[in-house]
């Protein structure tokens, strides 16, 4: 299916995240169901980044609970890197990140330490959406 094919209509202004969203559109609407779910799990495990970061930024969160965060977020990369192992999709630019992410989430040692993954697990997302996007 041609990239101009796509019915899709996005509500996002920014061109940046407009790009990434059709991309995202993209890859769910090819049908391959492994593609798509690595997709999803990217999503889900970059969304709980994202949310913890800016929450912890801002003093919202108890720093004695390190390990219920460092266990939640490593759970999502767990997700994502064993559906990418099981589906032969781990040879893909930006998974061999996305495990080294996962490994430095487990032994986090600090909850500023894990905020700090956020940033690299975005780069590496976008390495491994524009793998999905070619495989």
């Amino acid at each position: 299916m041609g990239h101009s094919n796509i019915p899709y209509r996005t509500t996002v202004e920014d061109e940046h995240w407009r790009n990434e969203e059709f991309q995202w559109a993209r890859v769910l609407s090819e049908g391959r169901a492994a593609r798509g779910m690595v997709l999803l799990y990217l999503q889900k495990a970059c969304t709980a980044f994202h949310e913890f970061e800016p929450a912890f930024q801002a003093g919202a969160l108890d720093s004695s609970r390190l390990e219920f965060f460092r266990r939640r977020l490593a759970n999502r990369l767990r997700q994502l890197v064993t559906t990418m192992q099981n589906n032969g999709l781990d040879g893909l630019n930006g998974a061999s990140e996305l495990i080294g992410l996962l490994h430095e989430t487990e032994a986090a040692g600090t909850m500023k330490a894990l905020s700090e993954l956020t940033e690299r697990l975005h780069e590496a997302g976008h390495t491994l959406l524009d793998a999905l996007e070619r495989a």
